[in-house]
């Protein structure tokens, strides 16, 4: 009972995160997974990755409640969500397969790496200051867009993100606003959850150290207390992202994610 009320909380807080920001929660995600499930006396050599899987498949849901509400308020390109998604499904898969053949410890340090990267970034705002210096300055043709979401949805499976990170500067890059770009990122994140969240069940299928109610590395009672409170909350992170100014916002999550990075880094 209490590690379904911790993560209906923990969804609550993420899926709010993956409407305002189209990040997806994942960077939230897992590593509170990873520090759950080690409480939860999992074994140590799944850890990582059944917390990656575990956020992915979370992921899906928040995401195409995110999607939707963004929608509604028109700020979805659904000429390039097909594209992206496209590139996004085949790296998702290649992701998956390489992440569950990596060490958990350096997959572990991967997803530090990451943390305090991107927190760095939304604490300092420097990606969006340099492409705000010049318009398009990344090409999204119906050739390029595929490829970008190839590497967007490999890089996303093997962190266990929704894609936001990387998509929403991508996006802006290529001439979108904030708003799109947040909105388009948000309807992405579904196909790379999905076929991320798929990678991990098979190539984690026949792991001798899985705990009960888990399809490979993927562990369903997480799935269903994140999801529940998650698709809730991401439509109010989205009605947020449209009211207020992020800048404040920013800061404090790049805070917070330098703060779980050096957590991570030193349990």
């Amino acid at each position: 009972m209490v590690d379904l009320l911790l993560f209906l909380l923990l969804g609550g807080f993420t899926g709010l995160l993956a409407g305002m920001f189209g990040i997806g929660g994942g960077s939230i995600l897992v590593p509170a997974l990873i520090f759950i499930f080690y409480k939860m006396g999992f074994d140590a050599s799944i850890v990582v990755y059944l917390a990656i899987g575990t956020s992915l498949a979370s992921i899906f849901f928040s995401a195409l409640s995110s999607a939707y509400s963004h929608h509604l308020k028109q700020s979805v390109e659904w000429k390039l969500v097909a594209p992206l998604s496209a590139g996004m499904v085949i790296g998702a898969i290649i992701g998956s397969k390489y992440a569950t053949s990596l060490n958990s410890g350096d997959l572990k340090l991967i997803i530090t790496i990451f943390l305090l990267a991107v927190g760095t970034d939304m604490i300092l705002n420097y990606s969006q200051r340099i492409m705000g210096k010049a318009k398009k300055i990344v090409s999204l043709s119906s050739v390029t867009t595929p490829i970008h979401g190839t590497w967007i949805g490999s890089l996303s499976a093997i962190i266990g993100i929704g894609g936001g990170s990387f998509t929403t500067p991508l996006l802006i890059a290529g001439g979108y606003n904030i708003r799109q770009a947040i909105g388009t990122a948000a309807a992405c994140g579904a196909p790379i959850a999905m076929s991320g969240a798929l990678g991990y069940i098979y190539f984690g299928q026949d792991h001798a150290s899985l705990p009960h109610m888990t399809s490979g590395f993927i562990f369903w009672p997480a799935v269903l207390g994140i999801a529940c409170a998650s698709v809730v909350t991401a439509k109010i992170g989205a009605n947020i992202s449209h009211s207020i100014s992020e800048r404040i916002l920013k800061i404090l999550f790049g805070l917070f994610l330098i703060l779980v990075g050096i957590m991570l880094a030193v349990n």
